[in-house]
């Protein structure tokens, strides 16, 4: 049976109208949750045996009542909060489950998600749990748009820190040199903080190779949440801005 492919407002849309239950829905996967209502999910799609709930920062409410649906086998949670230890999954509710991978995931859930589910281990059950976030963390980082290297594989925690930290730098700079108001020499401070931008993590790279394609991406798209940020910052609309900063790290860039 194909897998159903929906967002997260799909899910809402669907379960707040009065229809009747998805019986025939096995597998769903559930994208760009921002939140979701876990106990009406559960309601509209009772026979599911595959579920796969992933966000950015999104919100699970009533996670609990992904205890439901009694036919469930296999369960991913990435990048989701909300979650408390009440919310954990049941043995005893959910006896068919087989696998379960959660990553990105509230510390507290994660735990009692480990407490519960440790013991079945020993009759088949897989389960990896990465990634436990505690709520200082979550408030750090949720402006962050590098927070999904934290833990990634190839990416020590020191080069996280590091990553993070130029970031920010480059966040400040760009913030400065579009507040003095002086439009003619923009184009070459955006082209040199990018540069900087560039080399800096030319530098980190070198000491730890780690910027794959993955990477590459992240860091460019990171431009553009930079100049958003400026953007609300300061009120204005900046066009070309994430381009001028992009010149700067390709002219320089080994990644």
């Amino acid at each position: 049976m194909p897998t159903t492919r929906i967002t997260g407002m799909d899910v809402e849309r669907m379960t707040s109208e009065p229809v009747e239950p998805r019986r025939d829905i096995r597998h769903l996967r559930v994208t760009e949750v921002e939140s979701l209502d876990c106990e009406r999910l559960a309601e509209h799609f009772p026979e599911l045996t595959t579920l796969s709930l992933s966000g950015d920062l999104g919100l699970l409410v009533h996670a609990s009542g992904l205890n439901r649906p009694a036919s469930l086998r296999q369960l991913w949670i990435t990048d989701l909060f909300g979650m408390s230890a009440s919310d954990a999954l049941l043995p005893e509710h959910v006896p068919a489950l087989e696998l379960s991978y959660l990553g990105s995931i509230p510390h507290e859930y994660a735990v009692a998600m480990r407490s519960r589910w440790r013991p079945q281990v020993a009759y088949g059950t897989y389960v990896d749990i990465t990634a436990a976030r505690t709520s200082e963390w979550i408030a750090e980082n949720r402006d962050n748009p590098l927070r999904h290297w934290d833990g990634r594989e190839q990416i020590s925690r020191t080069c996280f820190r590091k990553a993070v930290a130029q970031y920010k730098k480059a966040r400040a700079a760009l913030i400065a040199a579009l507040s003095d108001g002086s439009r003619e020499d923009r184009p070459a401070r955006l082209h040199e903080i990018g540069r900087e931008y560039g080399e800096a993590f030319n530098l980190l790279d070198r000491r730890t190779v780690f910027i794959e394609t993955v990477e590459r991406e992240e860091l460019f798209a990171a431009l553009d949440v930079m100049v958003g940020d400026a953007e609300r910052a300061l009120g204005v609309r900046l066009e070309s801005a994430a381009d001028m900063l992009a010149a700067g790290v390709n002219a320089v860039r080994d990644w």
